[in-house]
């Protein structure tokens, strides 16, 4: 367990911090992280404009674990976020999730986001929230 980690990332600051704990367990354990980002159909940006802040935020990520001589491969699917996450997780072949609770367009009225508790009632993998 713990041997290829998802890390599902939106740029907000809690999807950083998830990064770094990521980091800090697949230095411990020589995993795999696999970032990933799912582009939602459902924003009014163009799919140019998604993808180019996507790759902008993955490559940052990527960067990182790269710079501490992880393993690391990088997945975006262009799709429905609550429901592509399902998918991924069983494309990647991840054996557990690091994520942040809430992402960047979370309401304060929510302990957790909703991208976030889809993903807990979805996805039957140990999930980390950070």
């Amino acid at each position: 367990m713990f041997k290829r980690i998802l890390l599902p990332i939106d740029g907000s600051e809690n999807s950083k911090k998830a990064a770094d704990k990521a980091i800090e367990l697949a230095k411990e354990l020589n995993s795999t992280i696999i970032v990933t980002n799912i582009m939602d159909q459902s924003v009014d940006l163009s799919y140019n404009e998604q993808e180019a802040k996507s790759n902008e935020f993955i490559k940052k990520i990527v960067d990182l674990i790269l710079k501490n001589n992880i393993n690391v491969e990088s997945m975006v699917l262009f799709g429905s976020p609550m429901y592509d996450i399902v998918t991924i997780a069983r494309k990647s072949e991840a054996d557990s999730i690091i994520m942040g609770k809430q992402g960047i367009n979370y309401s304060n009225s929510r302990v957790i986001g909703s991208f976030t508790e889809a993903t807990l009632k979805n996805v039957d993998l140990p999930i980390i929230l950070i």
